[in-house]
């Protein structure tokens, strides 16, 4: 089985604080994905007031990991524009793909730590995109923090299940990448992710809970 994970990571300035951990939970992503059976390849898109690609399908286990090089946070939030611009990329590749070289399951994955407020792009038509794709099988999973997460996917066309709270802390980044993790290798594995479970959920609450202690 062959799959596509398109990565769109938040990289503004309001994210600095859990900039290591998010670097961190990322890099273990990859480690945990490249030591899975079967074939993937990932893209990865970086947004603040901008969208940039630091990288795109290529092999998973060839993904080089993130460092203070390659992921500076700074800048505002420009979701939409993020969104729209890795749907429309990475499906506009696929639908140029020799036949029999296209993935079997495409999953987009969003992490950010703020709201919209930097795009050119309206609301309506990133949900136009993503109900689009998804009727084409592809799936998307969506990790929020500093806001309600099942919401603002739902806003934008996703699925409420699909959707993550994450806790704006270190421990909250991490766990939400292993929570995506697994979601990736069910994917890998079964041809589809569960969505996020009321054990990532509770692990967020965790989080949040010794985030909010130390604090």
């Amino acid at each position: 089985m062959k799959t596509h994970v398109t990565f769109v990571l938040d990289s503004s300035g309001s994210i600095s604080k859990i900039a290591d951990d998010t670097k961190g939970g990322f890099n273990i992503f990859l480690q945990e994905q490249q030591e899975e059976e079967g074939t993937a390849t990932v893209t990865l898109y970086d947004f603040s007031d901008t969208v940039e690609v630091v990288y795109r399908a290529i092999p998973i286990r060839d993904a080089p990991t993130l460092d203070n090089e390659n992921y500076r946070p700074g800048g505002k939030t420009a979701l939409h524009d993020a969104i729209t611009r890795a749907i429309d990329e990475t499906g506009d590749r696929i639908e140029t793909m020799p036949d029999g070289d296209e993935p079997d399951n495409v999953i987009v994955v969003v992490l950010t730590d703020g709201k919209e407020n930097a795009s050119e792009t309206p609301q309506d038509v990133v949900k136009e995109r993503v109900e689009q794709r998804q009727d084409e099988g592809w799936e998307f999973l969506f990790i929020g923090a500093n806001q309600d997460a099942a919401l603002t996917a739902e806003a934008m066309g996703m699925d409420r299940d699909k959707s993550l709270d994450m806790s704006h802390s270190g421990e909250g980044a991490q766990e939400a990448y292993r929570s995506t993790s697994r979601n990736i290798s069910q994917a890998r594995q079964e041809g589809e992710t569960g969505g996020y479970t009321e054990e990532d959920r509770r692990r967020q609450e965790q989080a949040d809970d010794s985030w909010t202690g130390h604090s």
